[in-house]
């Protein structure tokens, strides 16, 4: 492919993902209210059915990363900058949001 379609490519790729992040987070709060209106009883998942969630996503992710190579590098590399990332999440993005979550309701 040329220079110049791969260039459209990509940023027609990152447009696309842009916009649709932009959307699923404007959409979603009214969505959320809705089914609450409706009767919808929100919870979240508990300890237990998150415990083995993750157990069988680690499970599968070894698996594949014992069979496939490219997934292998893929998902360690992957693994490596999440575990980075929340370094810093965890100290500045989640401590701010749950104080925001918190008081959201005070004026």
């Amino acid at each position: 492919m040329p220079p110049q379609y791969k260039s459209i490519v990509r940023t027609c790729s990152e447009m696309a993902n842009t916009w649709m992040q932009s959307k699923y987070d404007a959409v979603n709060p009214t969505a959320l209210k809705r089914l609450v209106a409706a009767g919808a009883k929100l919870q979240p998942f508990s300890p237990a059915v998150m415990e083995a969630s993750l157990k069988a996503s680690l499970e599968l992710y070894h698996e594949v990363s014992d069979t496939n190579p490219e997934f292998k590098k893929v998902y360690e590399s992957m693994m490596a900058f999440r575990g980075d990332q929340y370094l810093w999440w965890q100290v500045a993005e989640y401590t701010y949001d749950s104080f925001i979550i918190r008081n959201r309701s005070r004026t």
